[in-house]
């Protein structure tokens, strides 16, 4: 594209101290740039150029308007895609519409309403054995949960002890190995030399062989189960009518592990936390579900708006990316093809200028209709335009189910300890130390 105008930002020495300084604190070094450009600037990484946004009108044009010209980076997709295979988390074009086209169907919240009694069964089971004390680490039990969750929603059926471990681990492990590969790129080679690929790599195969028996053991036992397994085996393509082949499937469940899982896990986390730290709020929240039912408490706006507040403030999908395919344009900026841009929510959710008091947990401006189209511009829990999350409702149920239940036979209260940020794919706690104590 001749004539180029990227917005402003760093050349590429600039960029090399800002990539560095940034493998160290992610989301600081963001916000720092984005208050200096105003809330888009761009990076030179010499033969291309990334560009940062938090605006919502360059988002939306990026998600929705112009959608078709922006593809998911290398990043995601072939670092992730070496580990999940080429599901709809770590594919692009024609094949990732085609997949979505096939399973969003199962993910319609109508459709989701045979997996709630699992997913309470799943809730009711956890809070019976829940933990209590002055100093209690939710975040490990939310991971705990999370895991279940989406273990029993996925597969009906009573697994060994020792295979959900292998499952655990390969989640943990692989969100964490790749988030270092990206960062540090210069490292690759050594990641190769030392083993810690071919590690992760083996686990990889490993979880996929423990995937693989259990759609065989499905196909022969020929009776349905009421799951996620049965909606990908029993999903059919229009225009054949054919179901997926084996590893189409196993790809599909393994990025549904791996995005729903940790996304919850998170999100209930920070939840629990802010809940704890602003008492009135959570006093309020009782008072206006007491009489809630299991059903209804999956709709319900107050439990949905201290959520909607928790993830505006600590989005699990706190960044994402993609890369022009073609030369765009956008406002007054010339957009070159394969340029890379990077969508900072974290930020946009917290800018003054879409949010009032942004750093406040204020749970009402979700029931305020006033606020309704700032909401639309400036919220992006789950991403937007046709890649939004195919999972936002079935992780907004098992949130909901369990905050209802959970608030009502607990108290919560704040030890005075602050998270520690990790962003990684998605954005966790080092810890969140709580008190809780049972209602009963």
């Amino acid at each position: 594209m001749n004539n180029t105008i990227l917005p402003p930002g760093y050349n590429v020495f600039q960029s090399i101290g800002r990539t560095l300084k940034q493998i160290k604190d992610p989301i600081g070094t963001m916000e720092e740039s984005m208050r200096i450009y105003n809330g888009t600037y761009t990076v030179n990484l010499g033969l291309k150029r990334l560009i940062a946004t938090q605006n919502p009108g360059f988002i939306e044009h990026v998600l929705r308007v112009n959608q078709r010209n922006y593809f998911k980076s290398e990043m995601l997709t072939e670092h992730l895609g070496r580990f999940l295979g080429k599901g709809l988390l770590t594919s692009n074009g024609d094949y990732w519409l085609r997949q979505r086209r096939l399973i969003q169907p199962g993910f319609h919240i109508d459709r989701l309403k045979d997996l709630y009694l699992i997913m309470k069964r799943t809730i009711d089971e956890f809070l019976s054995k829940m933990q209590t004390g002055l100093n209690v680490d939710v975040y490990p039990l939310m991971h705990s949960l999370a895991f279940e969750l989406v273990i029993n929603t996925l597969f009906n059926v009573t697994i060994p002890g020792q295979v959900r471990k292998q499952l655990s681990t390969f989640i943990t492990e692989t969100q964490g190995f790749v988030m270092k590969d990206i960062r540090q790129p210069h490292k690759s080679w050594w990641f190769r030399l030392n083993g810690e690929l071919k590690k992760n790599l083996i686990y990889a195969q490993e979880v996929r062989t423990i995937i693989k028996n259990m759609i065989d053991q499905r196909m022969a036992a020929g009776r349905q189960f009421n799951d996620l397994l049965d909606m990908l085996l029993d999903a059919r393509y229009e225009d054949s009518g054919l179901g997926m082949q084996e590893e189409q499937i196993i790809d599909e469940i393994l990025v549904l592990l791996i995005a729903g899982h940790e996304t919850t896990a998170n999100a209930l986390s920070f939840t629990l936390y802010l809940l704890a730290n602003h008492q009135h709020e959570l006093e309020r929240l009782r008072e206006t579900t007491k009489n809630v039912g299991f059903h209804e408490s999956i709709k319900n706006a107050n439990i949905l708006a201290a959520i909607n507040e928790s993830m505006r403030l600590y989005p699990p999908a706190w960044i994402s990316d993609r890369v022009a395919v073609d030369d765009d344009v956008y406002d007054q900026f010339k957009i070159p093809k394969d340029t890379i841009i990077a969508v900072f929510y974290y930020g946009l959710h917290r800018d003054p200028r879409y949010w009032n008091n942004p750093l406040e947990f204020k749970p009402g401006r979700f029931l305020n209709a006033a606020t309704e189209k700032d909401k639309i511009r400036a919220f992006y829990p789950f991403g937007s335009g046709p890649r939004l999350c195919i999972g936002n409702n079935f992780a907004l149920a098992e949130m909901t189910l369990f905050l209802h239940s959970f608030i009502h036979m607990f108290d919560i209260w704040a030890t005075g300890q602050t998270p520690q940020l990790k962003p990684l794919v998605t954005l966790r706690p080092d810890r969140v130390l709580l008190k809780i104590k049972s209602r009963e």
